[in-house]
């Protein structure tokens, strides 16, 4: 039987330290990785399914898709202005979507309207800034030095002007009419885990 104070020499307290600490950081250990586990099995319950509008087209693997939170231009039947939304919501088995203001069936949307990406959306306003930015340091230049404005000027100012304006106009945006080739469909991905796989 031991009595205290227990008398240990300089060895075996330091054994039984690192013994101590070894069982310490075991525990520890053990202990994180089941809370590790208990949170992931939680949480992975507890994850909500990705929801989106999907603009499909016959034959085409290519899809558009739509999720919540962005901003969709869409025109309803029956309704000759276009409106623009963010999405909230998207029902799966209702075939409904969410906007801030309003609710609408997806089989009630008459048209949606895409924007092109952004280097061909950008492109006509850029040449246009480069036309006048020309001209207008044409003009500086012919104002206040002896820069003469010769036809070329003109030109160049005139053709970044007028094939920016028709690349804006022709790039703005593209309308897609829905019907029986081209439909908006809700789709719901449920996010699964495989527990015992």
């Amino acid at each position: 039987m031991l009595r205290f104070p227990v008398v240990l020499d300089d060895k075996e307290f330091f054994i039984n330290i690192i013994c101590l600490r070894d069982v310490m950081e075991k525990t520890i250990s053990m202990h994180l990785s089941t809370l590790f586990s208990i949170a992931c099995f939680l949480t992975a319950t507890a994850l909500p399914a990705q929801k989106f509008l999907q603009l499909e087209k016959t034959n085409r693997a290519k899809v558009e898709k739509f999720y919540a939170g962005q901003a969709l231009t869409f025109r309803l039947k029956g309704d000759p202005e276009w409106l623009t939304e963010n999405i909230v919501d998207v029902q799966m088995d209702s075939q409904r979507v969410a906007f801030e203001l309003t609710r609408a069936r997806v089989t009630d949307f008459d048209a949606v309207r895409l924007e092109y990406p952004g280097i061909l959306q950008n492109t006509g306003p850029a040449l246009m800034i480069f036309g006048a930015a020309w001209g207008g340091y044409s003009l500086i230049g012919a104002a206040f030095d002896d820069y003469q404005l010769t036809a070329g000027t003109a030109i160049v100012t005139g053709t970044g002007l007028l094939s920016g304006y028709i690349l804006y106009r022709i790039f703005k945006n593209r309308d897609i009419n829905l019907n029986d080739r081209k439909r908006l469909r809700a789709v719901e991905v449920p996010v699964v885990f495989p527990l015992n796989r």
